[in-house]
């Protein structure tokens, strides 16, 4: 099972352009396979928030007032520059709070710049309050999401693509030149609902769940029945995929992994918190948890 790492960028001083350039070498290095990009795209005071965060019992967002983070397409792009063999993912970009058209020519554009090693993982999104602020309906966001999959998906194959339908219509589109990778990155679909195992199985490449306050085994249990629903259970080619809020504990880690290796997850990954200022001795430490380093 493959171990990724997922982080942060731009929501400190220290957490910057240059932090990203030694970061992602040292993390290819110590034999990790990947690093996940989180994102939002506008962020809130606490008190203004009336959603609730699914990952959190009290319903509590994971992030402090005046929070911030760059955009995650950025992100990688400059990720990609300093390494080799590093793959990259979103966790997870909230498709249908963008453009469709405009987020098919900018992923393209990353899987060329990472020279085919993105894999586009994608949700719904849990905060109302976002896409009030985007402008785009809440309640009808999953109607969106699955409008936005097909168009991007004919946009990247289609040399005029055509799509028509309640969210986004075009006619005779030419998004050019096609991705690097043949039919475009796999979209992993993101989250721990009914409906989000619903669309992974029913039109995704993969599955990016976020293994918190749940047991694993049942919940795997949920998505493979999915998967056999929908004719997907013998589909080799599909992705599963798993993130982990880890315990501050580094010795907690190898119990979770191999409790995922088990249970047929391909890759971990891994919100190991490492600071800018003590980074190589915590990547160490992190890196030994999870069976890696030199």
């Amino acid at each position: 099972m493959d171990i990724g790492l997922v982080a942060p960028f731009g929501n400190s001083p220290g957490r910057d352009l240059g932090f990203i350039r030694e970061y992602m070498p040292a993390i290819e290095a110590k034999g990790f396979s990947s690093y996940w990009a989180p994102e939002h795209v506008v962020f809130f005071d606490l008190k203004q928030y009336e959603s609730k965060y699914p990952y959190d019992a009290a319903g509590k967002p994971p992030f402090p007032d005046g929070a911030a983070l760059f955009d995650p397409l950025f992100v990688i792009a400059v990720a990609s520059q300093a390494t080799t063999t590093l793959r990259f993912a979103t966790s997870v970009l909230i498709l249908p709070q963008r453009p469709a058209l405009l987020t098919a020519r900018e992923v393209m554009t990353l899987d060329h710049l990472t020279e085919g090693r993105f894999e586009f993982g994608v949700g719904a999104g849990w905060a109302s309050e976002e896409y009030e602020a985007l402008g785009v309906s809440f309640a009808r966001r999953g109607k969106r999401f699955d409008e936005y999959i097909a168009a991007i998906r004919a946009a990247w194959t289609e040399p005029r693509a055509s799509f028509h339908g309640e969210f986004v219509s075009f006619d005779n589109a030419i998004v050019a030149p096609h991705p690097l990778t043949p039919g475009g990155p796999p979209f992993l679909i993101g989250g721990d609902s009914d409906a989000a195992m619903r669309r992974a199985a029913r039109s995704g490449d993969g599955w990016y769940g976020w293994w918190s306050n749940y047991e694993l085994e049942p919940h795997l249990e949920k998505l493979r029945a999915q998967l056999a629903a929908h004719g997907r259970e013998n589909d080799a080619s599909f992705r599963l995929k798993l993130g982990l809020n880890a315990d501050p504990d580094p010795d907690k880690l190898p119990a979770k992994i191999e409790e995922a290796k088990r249970l047929g997850v391909q890759e971990l990954a891994v919100a190991a918190k490492m600071s800018s200022k003590n980074f190589a001795a915590e990547l160490d430490t992190w890196a030994a948890a999870a069976g890696l380093g030199n």
